[in-house]
């Protein structure tokens, strides 16, 4: 009795709270990689920890087997380290519970972020800290001029700066926990509401590495660490609402007692995962 009472409870409180949690992180990320990048242009307040930060990393960087270990930690962010574990979680789960939003959810994300970051990065202009003086030229020419030279409009190699944010930092940010939810959200290949809470939380481990090694190795400004993983959480909110159940459709519910999944049928309804 008590099961049967708790998935409906369940899915329409998710049902009411989800959307707006999706838009205020998305809003919260948004204002904090708008912020911190008029700021670091502007070479305002919040950036003033670039330059000293940047003088540390280069009196401690790392030498030997630690500079290998602090690159194989930064390469955490790359994509052909991320594209791999996000396709195996949504084929996992497409043939687990026959349902392709999830390997859908991993190509929209990183599709969107590939895009999103690097018409940023063009946009801005900013030098990296290698260049030894943090230098940004913003404007839409930098845009036009890098889609010229890509679609083969111009010639040459695009020789402006794309240091800001940091991609790496991104990409992070966004596959990760994301990769978590792939696995054990409630549309995941392995649905378990506790499971996925330590996934979220195990996940901040490598954004938090990769944002840190790539400052230490000098590869990008800190404010740049910051407003890669505001980007990253910035797609990750909407690509979130791809895993949303379909209105109309039959959903599942977590229980709040037994911590497993059971089906529901609360129309439109969605899971605490």
């Amino acid at each position: 009795m008590g099961i049967g009472r708790t998935a409906p409870r369940g899915g329409r409180r998710g049902q009411g709270r989800r959307p707006w949690a999706h838009a205020a992180a998305f809003a919260v990320a948004c204002a904090v990689l708008a912020l911190v990048t008029a700021d670091a242009v502007a070479g305002g307040p919040l950036s003033a920890a670039d330059a000293p930060v940047h003088a540390f990393a280069d009196r401690h960087r790392p030498g030997g087997a630690a500079e290998a270990a602090a690159v194989w930690a930064a390469r955490l962010g790359q994509r052909w380290v991320t594209i791999p574990l996000l396709a195996a979680a949504g084929v996992w789960a497409l043939v687990r519970r026959r349902d392709p939003r999830p390997l859908l959810a991993a190509g929209a994300g990183l599709a969107a972020l590939a895009v999103a970051g690097t018409l940023l990065k063009v946009f801005v202009g900013r030098t990296p800290p290698i260049t030894g003086v943090d230098l940004a030229d913003p404007g839409l020419a930098n845009v036009a001029e890098y889609l010229a030279v890509r679609t083969g409009l111009a010639a040459g190699p695009y020789d402006g700066f794309v240091s800001h944010p940091s991609g790496h930092a991104a990409n992070a940010a966004l596959s990760y926990p994301l990769l978590a939810w792939l696995v054990f959200g409630a549309r995941g290949a392995h649905p378990s509401p506790r499971a996925l809470h330590r996934a979220l939380a195990a996940a901040a481990v490598p954004v938090l590495g990769v944002a840190a090694m790539v400052v230490l190795l000098d590869y990008h400004w800190v404010s740049e660490a910051v407003t890669g993983i505001a980007l990253g959480a910035a797609v990750l909110a909407p690509t979130l609402l791809i895993l949303r159940p379909f209105s109309g459709s039959s959903a599942l519910a977590y229980t709040e007692d037994s911590g497993k999944i059971l089906p529901s049928a609360v129309p439109g309804g969605s899971s605490r995962g």
